[in-house]
């Protein structure tokens, strides 16, 4: 598939290859090197998505207008009181889950993130989740009454920024993603410097490998996305990542600033 007319190309940070005898890579247990050397650039074309027709069930993303009545997305409480609410509203409406737990959230800002104090955008090709996450999720099955058929995990991505031009957020087409270039990688302390561990994934590089964003994101707007699926054999995900426009100077746009939300939905 050719690249749209419109598309920029800008550079993906892709996991090399493993080694015949090198382990299975980790994140979170020793600060990252700033330098990657287990990653190697890739350019690649990132087409505008905007016009376009995107479902869940056929790329793994789709856009969605929203008005959220959150006032600070830095006030942890505030955002579990009312952006919670809000967001497994909205995965329950657009996926048809009977049930949904929002139950962490992520806000990142690159100024703050610069100082040190905040996490800034992930310039890494991954995914939140691989089929483990089966194990994962047991201890909140617990506490359900009946057992789902089917789990399905949706990060909810939302950026508040001023004008939406700093550190674009891609997604990959799922159906240009294939089991042979994926990596299990596991990444500890998740969700804080105390938090679990999980298991996600890094990707090779693939040519065939479609991106995709929506420019100049705004406020009322969540790019929803699928991270894991019970149901499907072989879970193939939406890997996604930051990107730089190169078009955009240095301290022309405003800092990015975002939130993201991942919703558990069950099927029964």
């Amino acid at each position: 598939m050719q690249p749209s007319p419109d598309a920029l190309h800008a550079e993906f940070f892709y996991r090399k290859p493993l080694g015949p005898s090198e382990p299975k890579p980790a994140f979170g247990l020793a600060e990252p090197d700033p330098s990657r050397p287990d990653h190697e650039g890739f350019i690649k074309a990132v087409n505008n998505a905007r016009g376009e027709a995107h479902a869940l069930s056929g790329s793994g993303f789709t856009l969605l207008q929203h008005e959220t009545k959150t006032q600070d997305f830095y006030d942890d409480a505030h955002v579990a009181e009312v952006y919670y609410s809000e967001m497994r509203d909205l995965a329950k409406q657009e996926s048809g889950a009977d049930e949904v737990f929002v139950i962490s959230h992520i806000t990142r800002n690159e100024a703050e993130a610069a100082l040190g104090k905040r996490l800034g955008a992930h310039r890494l090709v991954h995914n939140d989740f691989t089929p483990s996450f089966d194990s994962t999720i047991a201890p909140l099955l617990e506490n359900v009454e009946r057992e789902p058929t089917r789990i399905a995990v949706y990060n909810l991505w939302r950026r508040f920024d001023a004008d939406g031009l700093d550190a674009p957020f891609a997604v990959c087409d799922a159906r240009s993603v294939s089991e042979d270039e994926l990596i299990p990688t596991d990444l500890h302390n998740y969700g804080s410097s105390e938090g679990f561990a999980v298991e996600i994934y890094q990707s090779c590089y693939s040519d065939q490998h479609r991106w995709y964003y929506y420019p100049q994101m705004n406020r009322d707007e969540v790019l929803m996305f699928k991270t894991y699926d019970s149901a499907e054999r072989p879970f193939l995900p939406t890997l996604h990542s930051a990107f730089d426009d190169p078009a955009q100077q240095p301290g022309q746009a405003s800092p990015r600033e975002s939130i993201e939300a991942r919703a558990i939905c069950l099927f029964f």
